[in-house]
């Protein structure tokens, strides 16, 4: 596997870059419906996998309003063809394979720093933002399941409006769905999916 490489400050630069430059350029607003952030605790953030921007959306939002160190699981793939993205907090992992263990084994170790966020696509794949149910793929309850540190797991739910505007409005909807050691893994995917929906119900205007 490919490891992140120890940049904090890069990805610091590129949340200022995204911040002041990019994002003001292609969408209208960024909107976070919050949640309460428990201290001393590292983050597992878990997205909606649905578009070229998720990994970019979740730099912003672990700089903007989590605090925390930015690393993201990245398809091998997509880092050997872009490698500069290891510098952004990016770590491989190569699905049905050996190597895969070793991915989530190495996510695990950097939960241990309460100062570090883990953002994970429990998709595993693109998919629609429309899609109604959220599929968790194995690793994510493997991984939850190992994550023995004091660790809060976050889901976002990204929805996306145009509405009058040429720039959409992105708004992400969080949801606390516990720490690692606490969170029941047979409900999880039917609590992240109900939330997902209501997140989605909540773009429909009235």
């Amino acid at each position: 596997m490919i490891e992140a490489a120890d940049t904090e400050w890069v990805k610091k630069a590129f949340f200022q870059l995204e911040s002041k430059f990019i994002f003001p350029r292609k969408f209208s607003k960024i909107k976070i419906n919050t949640v309460s952030i428990k201290t001393g605790h590292s983050i597992l953030l878990l997205q909606n996998h649905f578009s070229w921007w998720d990994g970019f959306l979740g730099n912003y939002l672990t700089y903007k309003y989590l605090g925390k160190n930015f690393h993201v699981m990245v398809q091998e793939d997509q880092v050997k063809k872009h490698p500069y993205l290891k510098y952004r907090g990016a770590f491989s992992v190569k699905k049905e394979s050996r190597e895969m263990l070793q991915s989530l084994k190495y996510a695990s170790k950097l939960l241990e720093d309460s100062k570090n966020l883990v953002q994970i696509f429990p998709q595993g794949r693109l998919q629609s933002m429309h899609v109604q149910n959220i599929e968790l793929a194995k690793g994510v309850n493997w991984l939850i399941r190992e994550t023995k540190a004091d660790c809060q797991v976050i889901y976002n739910a990204v929805t996306v409006d145009y509405l009058e505007g040429f720039k959409p409005t992105v708004t992400f909807n969080l949801l606390d769905c516990g720490l690692t050691n606490e969170i029941n893994l047979e409900n999880l995917q039917g609590d992240i999916s109900l939330f997902h929906q209501k997140a989605l119900e909540s773009c429909i205007r009235k």
